[in-house]
């Protein structure tokens, strides 16, 4: 696993320093692929790199988390991830500092002892922060099928 961060980080900077240029949902997406690893991995370092010091965690059962405290739960074991598969991932660039990325995701996850399937909608923002883009936010939640929003009268 370390490896493929590695190699996802070095093909980033290979293409930067080739003058490729990317855009900032291309840099998005490729950190938010590297974020994925880092988190089954449970690479606390890796995970430093991508995530605002700022950043805030809303997760589908209410819980709120700071970087620190998702880190060191990720280091701990206490939150542990699997298999995590994204779908229907969307990038947008709303401001010139700022991505958001929607999407879905399927994963075994850990919390505490307990192992759990779970499938996700979420959305990150990610900012440009001095020239890195780092996930500043993060919600989801768990789909309970279609809601219905009454007519108007």
């Amino acid at each position: 696993m370390k490896r493929l961060i590695f190699s996802l980080l070095l093909t980033g900077a290979l293409a930067t320093a080739w003058g490729a240029t990317e855009s900032p949902t291309e840099a998005v997406l490729r950190l938010d692929a590297s974020r994925l690893q880092a988190m089954m991995a449970g690479d606390g370092a890796a995970l430093g790199r991508v995530l605002s010091d700022d950043v805030i965690f809303v997760h589908s059962d209410g819980r709120h988390e700071t970087k620190a405290d998702y880190i060191k739960n990720m280091t701990t074991g206490d939150t542990a991830y699997a298999g995590v598969k994204t779908g229907d991932l969307q990038a947008r660039q709303i401001a010139a500092d700022v991505v958001v990325l929607t999407g879905t995701q399927e994963m075994r996850k850990k919390l505490g002892p307990t192992w759990s399937e779970i499938k996700l909608q979420f959305q990150s923002v990610w900012r440009n922060e001095n020239g890195i883009w780092r996930m500043i936010a993060w919600q989801s939640m768990r789909p309970s099928g279609n809601s219905v929003v009454p007519p108007r009268t």
